[in-house]
């Protein structure tokens, strides 16, 4: 996928601020001071503020199949809202939600797609940090198993590696969920040989090579790896032991979102078009895939993906995020220890937000 690593950013915005203050200082002396020129360049800084321009949006992990309807929104659908955004020049990943939530707090980026759990413990911190858009609510995340492990309880045994991310991750959180949902008491923290593996995609290069016993990684890289695996076991499914799952959804700070939500309206717009539109339509969904997903799935597991966003509510275009589903994520966080103090449902989501968002999404086009 064609977006920016975090050194490239800085490097970029380096460059773009030295020029505009050469190219600035050049102006002011070769021109007059007329009045008119403050109001031009008034002007042309509203343009730019209300086409996205300058909006930036971070990214906690590469985007899998089922997450790209946030890049091909903004590849695809921001010209239809006046949005002059693009993949390359508007959306960076970091190698981790931990990095992702540094990028939004460190002002360098406004929009933040990352865990859920990950938002609730920034929030937890001390951060005005809201939800005001969905990005994957229900997702293809698997519990598997290889080497004889087959069952929840056999991961609490000192001899079985379990591959999981850091706490607050998607990972993390999606585990928990699995095991109270088929009614395993026990919690990931309880777990005595975890192995701390960011990304979904490095646990399943892990597992296929032996190096795990059990993980959590998304059905498509399952039914990839499964062939190379050792007695390869499918213990659960979050689409089939958790309702109620939201994986990961897109935030920013509360002030930002007062002082800007037309702008953020519009730009989550791009992102519920685009629900709507690769839900519909098989061929365009590969498409997507094939353009904005680093080794895509093969056909097979696609069609089995697709056919699930058809059955689960993977993709919300009609904003989701609902009271019920945030207080389920915010009961899984505190069992998993990501909090340590109640929170209240109807604070984290940015609803007059998400709602201008969906009214936009459902204009007709043109």
């Amino acid at each position: 996928m064609p977006t920016r690593s975090r050194r490239r950013h800085t490097t970029a915005v380096i460059s773009a601020c030295t020029i505009i203050a050469l190219t600035l200082a050049g102006s002011a002396c070769s021109q007059s001071s007329e009045s008119s020129t403050g109001e031009s360049e008034q002007s042309s800084g509203e343009s730019a503020d209300s086409t996205g321009e300058s909006l930036q949006i971070v990214l906690g992990a590469r985007p899998q199949a089922s997450q790209v309807p946030l890049v091909y929104g903004v590849g695809h659908n921001a010209g239809d809202f006046g949005l002059d955004i693009n993949v390359e020049k508007n959306i960076t990943e970091n190698d981790s939600h931990t990095e992702a939530v540094r990028t939004l707090l460190d002002g360098e980026a406004q929009v933040l797609a990352t865990s859920f759990s990950a938002i609730l413990d920034t929030r937890e911190q001390g951060e005005d940090v809201k939800v005001f858009c969905p990005y994957v609510s229900m997702d293809d995340f698997v519990l598997a198993g290889a080497n004889g492990v087959n069952t929840a309880g056999q991961l609490f045994e000192p001899s079985t590696r379990v591959g999981i991310d850091s706490p607050g991750g998607a990972g993390a959180i999606v585990l928990n969920a699995l095991l109270s949902g088929i009614g395993e008491p026990r919690d990931v923290h309880e777990i005595p040989n975890p192995q701390i593996i960011e990304s979904s995609g490095a646990r399943t290069d892990a597992w296929a090579a032996g190096q795990l016993d059990a993980t959590v990684i998304h059905d498509t890289q399952y039914d990839g790896a499964a062939g190379t695996v050792n007695q390869p076991a499918l213990i659960a499914t979050l689409y089939d032991n958790a309702p109620g799952f939201i994986k990961v959804a897109q935030a920013a700070q509360a002030e930002w979102l007062a002082e800007n939500r037309e702008l953020a309206a519009t730009y989550c717009a791009t992102t519920l078009r685009a629900m709507k539109a690769l839900k519909s339509d098989f061929s365009r969904f590969q498409a997507a895939v094939a353009e904005y997903v680093e080794d895509p799935p093969s056909e097979q597991s696609l069609r089995e993906l697709f056919d699930l966003i058809q059955k689960y509510p993977f993709w919300t275009d009609d904003g989701g995020l609902s009271d019920d589903s945030v207080a389920f994520m915010i009961d899984i966080a505190s069992e998993s220890g990501v909090l340590t103090q109640p929170m209240n449902a109807a604070d984290v989501v940015d609803r007059e937000t998400m709602q201008r968002a969906v009214e936009l999404a459902n204009m007709p086009m043109g």
